[in-house]
């Protein structure tokens, strides 16, 4: 079943992910870098295309890589640092002399364990040159390093993992748009470093092409900085970090995103409108403490994965919904508060493969609509309270559709339709703690009584299902006459509008 979604979001993480890691880190953008030298520059096309690289050539790279730091701790060394504006928040970069082609370097890192700057001639090219003292004065916040990752952040090598090389771990090099012939930083991927700085102001911000950052299960806080001013930035994952306050008000103006994951963070508060209209594929914002409704502006989104799990959501899940049926494949809403009535557009998302909204208030009849969700593998309603029969329009989707696991359980239904038997005896279906007479493992009949007599929890019902169901003919009368009786103390007990057994149950 979908109760735990620790897993689940791994997992939406893992495959958008998995689906980005295999291409250029610009998309649709690749241009090989012309060689200086002919063995590296047939040794870059080797690997680039995949092809393993002779011995002999990706020796001579090592060997020219070797000679030119040789040279520079023979010959001296000159200084180098990349102006940082006006940020308050970035470490002072005190300037010293210039030198043609680079910013100067500031004195405070002379002597900080990181080695002597590269000479000018020792870098691949000025881009490489300028990011040394961004990457320099990031390694002096660092407060911890299990896995030593920092030590080798060291020397000009900032490209040395495009060739195959072991420096400067979770840099990543690309030619960028606007200079295919410049090997730059267009990537850093910091995942599962376990790294500790309190902020990444004056870091990321720095890289002016810079197109994806990762930062999955280290301890960094403070606040997000502003990457408005990178025109190729489009991934952000700050998960799993210590990361507090408000929802980002930087991400925000980022119209270019198009993955963005800030789970198992400390954020609380409203999630501003604006991030429901970011032009995101995957966004994935569990486990924090965000609270308030969920914004209207929900179906505006774009994005294919979008899990708001395991927050303090209220309110009803918007009916905007119906809105995202061109995209959203998959959503999870469970374990928040949400309340209200279960809506009847949900069953308008047409791809939608997996939906969860269990561990909530939600109230309601499953809507006929529902019966459309063709694309369907895995429904979770679990925890909520809904009640009347489980309708056969959604458990024949296991039939004419690709559902697989549809659970039910610890809610208030009365009954389940005919096809919906197979899928409880087959543990496709779970209804365990709910009001079936007859089923094991239900609901004391009092208490199935107490909810069936409350007028507050009932719901409208909407009979109309929006497609054609193969095989499928609802027979609402003849279902009306034969679903099962309630317990006897909700007949005898009830004083307020009863839910009216339905052959199917629908509702908004």
């Amino acid at each position: 079943m979908l109760h735990l979604c620790v897993p689940v979001c791994l997992a939406l993480a893992a495959q958008y992910v998995s689906g980005v890691s295999s291409r250029s880190l610009y998309p649709s953008i690749f241009t090989p870098y012309p060689p200086l030298f002919s063995a590296i520059g047939a040794a870059q096309d080797k690997i680039m295309a995949g092809v393993p690289v002779p011995l002999a050539r990706h020796a001579a790279v090592v060997a020219v890589l070797v000679l030119a730091a040789a040279h520079g701790a023979l010959c001296g060394h000159v200084e180098f640092a990349v102006a940082r504006g006006s940020n308050a928040n970035a470490p002072s970069l005190p300037p010293v002399a210039n030198v043609t082609g680079a910013a100067a370097a500031p004195s405070s890192l002379v002597g900080c364990g990181c080695g002597p700057a590269p000479a000018p001639w020792a870098f691949l090219n000025a881009k490489l040159q300028a990011l040394w003292p961004v990457i320099q004065a990031f390694k002096k916040t660092i407060t911890c390093d299990p896995l030593g990752v920092t030590s080798t952040w060291e020397g000009p090598e900032l490209c040395s993992s495009y060739f195959n090389g072991t420096k400067y771990k979770g840099f990543y090099c690309d030619y960028p748009p606007n200079a295919n012939t410049t090997l730059t930083v267009a990537s850093i991927d910091f995942n599962g470093f376990g790294l500790c700085a309190p902020s990444l102001t004056g870091f990321i911000d720095q890289f002016p092409d810079l197109a994806l950052f990762h930062a999955n299960s280290n301890n960094f806080s403070g606040d997000v900085p502003d990457l408005t001013h990178l025109p190729f930035f489009y991934e952000l994952d700050l998960s799993n970090n210590n990361f507090s306050g408000s929802f980002p008000d930087t991400v925000v103006p980022l119209g270019n995103l198009l993955f963005l994951d800030l789970r198992f963070n400390r954020y609380a508060g409203a999630v501003p409108p604006p991030v429901f209209a970011l032009t995101v594929e995957a966004l994935f914002l569990n486990n924090n403490g965000f609270d308030g409704r969920i914004p209207d502006s929900f179906g505006s989104t774009g994005a294919k994965y979008l899990v708001v799990a395991n927050n303090q959501f209220t309110g009803p899940i918007p009916r905007s919904i119906y809105n995202t049926s061109a995209t959203l494949s998959e959503v999870l809403f469970l374990n928040n508060r949400l309340s209200g009535c279960l809506p009847y557009e949900i069953g308008l998302v047409e791809g939608l493969a997996v939906f969860d909204a269990g561990g909530n208030e939600i109230a309601g009849p499953i809507p006929l609509s529902f019966g459309c969700l063709r694309d369907a593998e895995e429904i979770n309603l679990a925890g909520n309270q809904l009640y009347g029969q489980v309708p056969d329009v959604v458990c024949l989707l296991a039939k004419n559709g690709k559902l697989q696991n549809l659970s039910l359980s610890e809610n208030f239904f009365h009954s389940v339709g005919y096809h919906c038997m197979e899928l409880v005896r087959s543990r496709v279906l779970d209804v365990r703690r709910n009001c079936i007479l007859g089923f094991p493992d239900q609901r004391p009949a009092i208490e199935c009584a107490a909810f069936y007599a409350d007028p507050s929890k009932h719901c409208p019902f909407i009979p109309h299902i929006p497609c054609d169901l193969p095989g499928y003919h609802h027979p609402a009368a003849k279902a009306a006459a034969t679903v099962p009786a309630l317990p006897a103390p909700a007949v005898e007990h009830g004083h307020g509008h009863r839910p009216q057994p339905q052959g199917q149950g629908g509702g908004n």
